[in-house]
């Protein structure tokens, strides 16, 4: 018997034992605090099922009725590789995403892309934001070999990311745009990626 979920039949309680040992394998692959509040999730929704699907029971089937109930409900939840695997992918996902990894930083734009009109905005927005953080590198180590790649400015106020000089336009920080752009775009970098990260998490993509 446990604190937290009280089976009362050994049977039964054995049912739960070797459904919760499947479910700390299926989750050893997540960090331990993401693990943890799955199983939590999981095993207060097994409990709640098995209680809630006993209404009806006779007093003298009290015994029998619990492990059936708990049965019911382990089948009603469904092979853990239906619920779990796609869930462990997603989350594993956000966390290469979450650090910068360009292919898991793709997919997971991907995925979310087609979740509906907010998560396609959303995936807009950030995918220009990774846009530019990347076109700005790409520039800043260019300029150090050609110092005409940069930002040109022209008396009308109009601003021009450019790999050539401009005619009646003045280039910005000729001397610093490389380390400029590189420090700048790095760190943008970081801040989308913890934003993506922060984002799949609230959202579950």
């Amino acid at each position: 018997m446990t604190t937290m979920f009280p089976i009362e039949s050994k049977t039964a309680q054995q049912v739960w034992n070797n459904f919760d040992r499947e479910l700390i394998h299926k989750l050893k692959r997540l960090p331990k605090e993401e693990r943890a509040d799955i199983r939590l999730e999981i095993l207060s929704h097994l409990f709640d099922s098995t209680i809630n699907n006993g209404v009806d029971v006779v007093e003298t089937d009290n015994v029998e009725s619990e492990e059936v109930r708990l049965i019911n409900a382990i089948s009603r939840l469904g092979s853990p590789d239906e619920y779990l695997e796609p869930l462990i992918t997603d989350i594993l996902l956000n966390q290469k995403a979450s650090k910068g990894h360009p292919l898991a930083i793709l997919k997971s734009l991907k995925n979310s892309a087609r979740k509906g009109v907010f998560h396609g905005l959303a995936t807009l927005v950030l995918g220009m934001g990774y846009f530019w953080v990347i076109m700005i590198f790409i520039m800043s180590v260019m300029h150090i070999g050609n110092p005409e790649v940069g930002i040109w400015y022209y008396p009308t106020g109009e601003v021009s990311l450019s790999f050539n000089a401009q005619p009646g336009a003045i280039q910005w920080q000729t001397k610093w745009f490389s380390l400029i752009g590189i420090l700048s775009s790095a760190i943008a970098y970081w801040g989308l990626n913890k934003i993506l990260g922060y984002f799949f998490s609230k959202s579950k993509i």
